[in-house]
């Protein structure tokens, strides 16, 4: 924020004596003309425990993971569910170690717009960070709109299942979608935004207690349970894909949301102590707990599955729900394990428009989104990015209206989320890849070592094939409903950043990003 304005000396230590009583961290500086200049700089608003549960309550992986059921209903059945997330989860851990490292070697909010940046030939540097930037910003955006949806679908859900005869209406849903996006909102503003620490850390062990609540509480009601071989074994293709090893890869997209995300925890670089440290070590940690802790609801959640037909027409369209009400055969325990996500993933959603925020106002800093003068600044008390979280509030509730008309065109949307963030990611290892790890800071904190060149060889072709495979439609014969959107969003967002690119930005107006921790 600029606080530039003519002073007398006496005015001048004012201020300057103010902004310390006031704990604000500045850069102070005078250009010579009797003009101070005061720009507000982040606080340290995070530690390694609050960050973690930053990082783990936005995927929620053993909570979520049960929302996807329906998707591999007829794309593997229970055997793909449980052994892609085997397979996800290994080659996930790899792209996370590959992530880490860049996060320790260059920390920076704006994660790997900026490692595109810093790696990337001077010569296109400008045009690939500035691709990359919409990118990761548009796939965060469409998250912080699923984050909205999801809660507000699952609610409407829980109506439907405790009131028979009652059917929701897309309108009423948007309606409960608008109170979520207001509540992480209210969450992140100044005078409040200190209990979002306390939530996150308590994020942790509600996501693991509710998992232990479902592990203890679903095998006890449920009858009768699936077998070992329809779990393990009995792979099922319903897809219209002749070949079942592609229905097997069509199905990762679950294990890959629950699994993923990585480059969130950079985005709070600038409010931590010791990012180089503490970033990768909240990657890591939160991909332990998701990995290890998500096996065994994944199988609870198939061993109690007593009507798998049902999962094809759940309640509400939420497939957790309609679980619960099977295997339950309970309204008071359907109604305390829904609450119990709902609880989870309201934390994560205003988790989620904290990471979104940070990256909008740490992209903004260079004038390259929409009115980033305005988005660039930090409130002068909290150095809190509240025009970030206003205006990026509104895109969400604005976005949001889609799903009155079309959800297709929402879930395309949703959809282009996972293919923006990987192509960002993919452009960082790329460049690592081409340049060699030697050009990285050599006393960063996470060191790969020797089997950091692999590890990043694998982690670029894993993202490759995975982004690609996004691409495909779930089932065949492909019609309106079946199609999958996701290039086309994503193209659209090239679209969008080249206009802006040719008719507001102009690459002499600024010089290359250099904000960094």
């Amino acid at each position: 924020m600029d606080y530039s304005v003519g002073l007398d000396e006496d005015s001048k230590s004012a201020k300057v004596q103010r902004a310390i009583d006031d704990s604000l961290e500045h850069t102070i500086t005078s250009n010579g003309e009797g003009v101070i200049e005061l720009e507000v700089r982040p606080k340290v608003h995070f530690n390694l425990f609050s960050a973690l549960g930053q990082q783990y309550s936005i995927t929620a992986a053993p909570l979520a993971i049960g929302v996807y059921l329906s998707l591999v209903t007829g794309l593997g059945g229970p055997p793909g569910y449980f052994w892609g997330f085997i397979l996800v989860g290994f080659f996930q851990f790899i792209v996370c170690l590959a992530v880490g490292e860049l996060a320790s070697a260059t920390p920076h909010s704006s994660g790997p717009a900026y490692w595109v940046i810093a790696l990337s030939d001077p010569r296109y540097a400008h045009t690939l960070g500035f691709i990359m930037g919409w990118l990761t910003n548009a796939g965060w955006y469409f998250i912080c709109c699923a984050s909205c949806l999801y809660p507000a679908q699952i609610i409407m859900a829980l109506v439907e299942a405790t009131n028979p005869g009652f059917t929701a209406t897309a309108w009423q849903t948007y309606l409960v979608y608008i109170a979520f996006a207001l509540l992480y909102l209210g969450l992140n503003l100044p005078r409040v935004f200190w209990v979002v620490g306390w939530l996150l850390k308590a994020s942790i062990v509600l996501i693991n207690v509710g998992a232990v609540f479902l592990l203890i509480a679903l095998p006890l009601r449920a009858h009768p349970k699936q077998n070992a071989r329809d779990v393990f074994v009995n792979f099922i293709n319903a897809s219209g894909w002749k070949s079942d090893g592609w229905a097997f890869f069509l199905a990762l997209l679950p294990a890959y949301a629950c699994l993923a995300a990585f480059d969130n925890a950079t985005h709070l670089t600038d409010e931590l102590e010791q990012p180089g440290k503490q970033v990768p070590q909240v990657m890591i940690g939160s991909f332990l707990l998701s990995f290890f802790l998500t096996i065994p609801m994944i199988l609870i959640y198939e061993f109690c599955n007593v009507d798998p037909e049902s999962m094809l027409e759940p309640v509400g369209g939420q497939p957790i729900i309609q679980l619960f009400v099977s295997a339950y055969r309970s309204e008071t325990l359907t109604i305390i394990s829904a609450i119990i996500i709902l609880i989870v993933v309201s934390i994560g959603g205003a988790a989620t428009l904290i990471g979104w925020s940070r990256l909008y106002w740490s992209f903004s800093r260079e004038g390259l989104l929409p009115f980033s003068r305005k988005m660039s600044e930090l409130s002068s008390k909290d150095s809190l990015p509240i025009n970030a979280l206003v205006w990026g509030t509104f895109l969400m509730i604005a976005l949001g209206a889609i799903s009155i008309g079309s959800s297709i065109a929402m879930n395309a949307l949703l959809g282009g989320a996972n293919l923006c963030i990987i192509i960002s990611v993919v452009a960082s290892f790329g460049l690592v890849l081409k340049k060699g790890r030697r050009t990285l800071n050599p006393d960063r904190w996470l060191n790969l070592g020797r089997w950091g060149d692999a590890v990043f060889l694998i982690a670029f072709l894993w993202c490759i094939f995975i982004s690609t495979t996004f691409c495909f439609p779930l089932s065949l014969p492909v019609t309106a409903a079946s199609m999958n959107w996701t290039t086309v969003v994503f193209f659209g967002i090239i679209a969008l950043a080249a206009i802006h690119w040719i008719f507001v930005f102009s690459e002499s107006e600024r010089p290359l990003p250099a904000h960094s921790s």
